[in-house]
């Protein structure tokens, strides 16, 4: 039996299992629920296989025209903070003037058990600074 080779993986477990400060990490999450959004109806989430596997949260608003769609800018997660940043784009041409329905999807990767909240800020101007959409709580079990 190879001694070292065996204390070299639960050396290795034990790093891995263990997040900063020496808090263990959570598991990664098999599920995400929304438990309460603020504004976007409908707002749903969508898992993709894997292993661990990662969501993308959808999310429809109405429009001043059809044929608006969203950039994803950025999405970055900071500890149980998730914000992500869109553009409106403006559709081209002429378009018959009518509120419609636009759905923005936004990865948001694989995540660990636990709460988070989602923040959209979105813009229809790229020089322009994000401004907060709205915010989501969401559950990952």
């Amino acid at each position: 039996m190879n001694f070292s080779a065996l204390f070299g993986l639960s050396l290795l477990l034990a790093i891995h299992s263990v997040g900063v400060g020496g808090e263990p990490t959570p598991p990664a999450a098999n599920s995400v629920t929304v438990v309460r959004s603020e504004a976007a109806d409908p707002f749903k989430l969508v898992k993709l296989d894997g292993s661990p596997p990662t969501f993308t949260a959808e999310f429809t608003q109405q429009m001043p025209t059809p044929g608006w769609t969203f950039k994803i800018d950025s999405v970055d997660t900071d500890g149980d903070r998730i914000v992500a940043r869109i553009t409106e784009i403006r559709p081209r041409g002429m378009v018959v003037q009518m509120i419609a329905p636009g759905t923005a999807k936004i990865p948001l990767g694989s995540l660990r058990r636990g709460h988070y909240v989602l923040e959209i800020r979105s813009r229809r101007d790229a020089r322009r600074e994000h401004r907060p959409s709205f915010a989501t709580v969401l559950l990952a079990r």
